[in-house]
């Protein structure tokens, strides 16, 4: 392939990974800005991917959005290597090695959303659905997945959905929190100690997809008479070790072969 063809391709994906779930649609002006790239060159590129499916555009408002085959793509690649299949056994050995509720997350539309969870055999467990979701600002999976978004989305998050006090030690302050995370930055990783629940606590980490770009949390969590930083120091070794194996397992450095979403 030439530097040219190369430099196409580079194009496309750039504009395709301008569509999340904070953005789900572009204007052209809007898109043209974003990329960098003139309205009539990025014109024809819309026009190409309109024709194959990849992208469409609503005849009213004239927004761009995703289309439909990527919708199929996506199921093709989670029947060819569904990622629960490939989360679950990591997760259950995470439970037996810490004896505390595992939770795999991920980040949709300025929320948290809990894509799995497997129970301790304990008779004090957390309190949290598959399905449920959460504010980005308080818990440890919470904060992992916020720390790593663009700063644009953090401070919408912090100036547009405030910072609610959920429990006695959420993070209410703007400055407080984004300090909060930088030293999940730095880290790698995130505590919380009664931030959403009286009496919970919980240790994450981040997984990361072949471009190094956080995807989803991995993390336990449980009742604080079940907590220490001796062991939290133990937990996040596991959280880690765990995170390393689902991202070596789902993603290729030359490509994704498995998929997350909410």
């Amino acid at each position: 392939m030439n530097t040219s063809s190369v430099k196409t391709v580079d194009r496309l994906v750039d504009i395709i990974e301008s569509f999340s779930a904070s953005e789900p649609t572009w204007t052209l002006t809007g898109l043209s800005e974003r990329l960098g790239l003139p309205k009539s060159t990025l014109h024809r590129f819309l026009i190409s991917l309109e024709a194959h499916g990849i992208l469409r555009q609503d005849k009213e408002s004239k927004r761009w959005r995703l289309g439909y085959r990527l919708f199929i793509w996506g199921s093709l690649a989670e029947q060819s290597t569904p990622w629960q299949e490939i989360v679950r056994p990591v997760m259950r050995e995470l439970v037996s090695e810490t004896g505390e509720t595992a939770l795999l997350t991920v980040y949709a539309s300025r929320e948290v959303v809990c894509l799995e969870k497997l129970e301790t055999d304990h008779p004090v467990r957390l309190a949290l659905d598959v399905g449920s979701r959460h504010p980005p600002h308080a818990g440890a999976s919470s904060k992992v997945l916020m720390a790593y978004l663009p700063e644009s989305e953090i401070d919408a998050i912090i100036d547009e959905c405030g910072l609610p006090r959920l429990c006695e030690n959420t993070i209410t302050s703007g400055y407080e929190l984004r300090s909060e995370l930088n030293r999940i930055r730095k880290l790698g990783y995130a505590i919380s100690v009664n931030e959403t629940d009286p009496g919970a606590w919980g240790v994450a980490t981040p997984v990361r997809d072949w471009r190094d770009e956080v995807v989803a949390a991995i993390g336990v969590a449980g009742p604080d008479s079940r907590f220490s930083e001796e062991l939290a120091d133990v937990y996040v070794r596991r959280c880690e070790a765990a995170a390393e194996r689902i991202s070596s397992a789902l993603f290729a450095r030359s490509g994704p072969s498995g998929t997350f979403g909410a």
